[in-house]
């Protein structure tokens, strides 16, 4: 089974990074006006996020909460120290501006998300009772309610994104 694991996660690779595409796709042929070319992108997005699940799944790489959790600390915490910093170095060497703040938004919100997934081991049956609120820029996570601003990126709070 392991060449299977392997294809399962090549799969889940290329179709999770295709559902992003195709989703960016579709926003970008909604600003051209082309709405069917949208909708066409974003059903098809979904599809590939639907086998990106299923392939994740069948290769059994999903374990208790706790361990997920540990396991998505431990993914944060090496983006934030190790990926990002150089990546941030390269685009400034590039000279590529977006991509530097991007890449800075996701190496700042890190210890956000770290602080998040960390709570959630400490006591992952926590109901807090309320909603996350998710800043479609820069990613950052604010529970409860949205500030007015995203400390972040200054996006308004009702351009946040609800997750119940």
């Amino acid at each position: 089974m392991p060449k299977t694991v392997d294809n399962l996660m090549k799969m889940f690779t290329s179709g999770s990074e295709s559902s992003i595409r195709y989703r960016v796709f579709a926003e970008a042929a909604d600003k051209e006006g082309h709405s069917n070319a949208a909708k066409i992108f974003r059903a098809i997005a979904t599809a590939k996020m639907f086998h990106a699940l299923s392939h994740f799944r069948a290769a059994n790489f999903v374990d208790s909460t706790t361990e997920n959790l540990k396991q998505a600390l431990e993914e944060e915490t090496y983006d934030c120290k190790n990926g990002y910093p150089s990546m941030i170095q390269d685009a400034v060497a590039d000279a590529a501006l977006e991509a530097r703040h991007s890449l800075e938004y996701g190496m700042s919100i890190g210890p956000v998300i770290t602080r998040f997934i960390s709570s959630a081991i400490g006591n992952p049956d926590a109901d807090e009772g309320g909603c996350y609120y998710v800043c479609p820029v820069c990613g950052n996570i604010e529970f409860g309610q949205p500030p007015a601003k995203c400390p972040f990126c200054g996006v308004d709070a009702t351009d946040f994104v609800e997750v119940a």
